[in-house]
């Protein structure tokens, strides 16, 4: 064999021996870190987090012990879109409130709600 052959044979064998080992030490990383992602729950007492860390919690330490440190979900539904309307003179509501009145010309930036601005 020519030394090219000897070479490209030489250097595949180092590609491929080396694939099991660091398969395995990925493996363990990845198990590591998926204890490490969720913090201790005494950070989360009292707190409101979103959907995905509240299962995550769920998951890690059971539901009685997630209730039992006063952890609630974050609630989809809110009475409004955080966002403003009227040229930063109003916001998106469901319902307008009290000494407030409905936008009918600037309520297109709001999708379903009601653009309500103060009187």
């Amino acid at each position: 064999m020519n030394r090219k052959a000897i070479l490209c044979v030489l250097y595949a064998t180092l590609l491929i021996i080396p694939a099991p080992i660091l398969g395995r030490v990925v493996a363990k990383k990845k198990e590591e870190k998926r204890y490490a992602a969720v913090y201790p729950i005494a950070a989360y007492a009292g707190m409101t987090v979103s959907l995905p860390v509240f299962l995550a919690l769920v998951a890690a330490y059971g539901a009685w012990k997630v209730a039992r440190y006063h952890i609630r979900s974050r609630n989809r539904s809110s009475s409004h879109n955080s966002h403003n309307c009227a040229n930063n003179r109003g916001w998106c509501r469901p319902n307008c409130g009290r000494g407030e009145y409905h936008n009918w010309y600037h309520s297109s930036t709001c999708g379903f709600y009601k653009c309500c601005l103060y009187r």
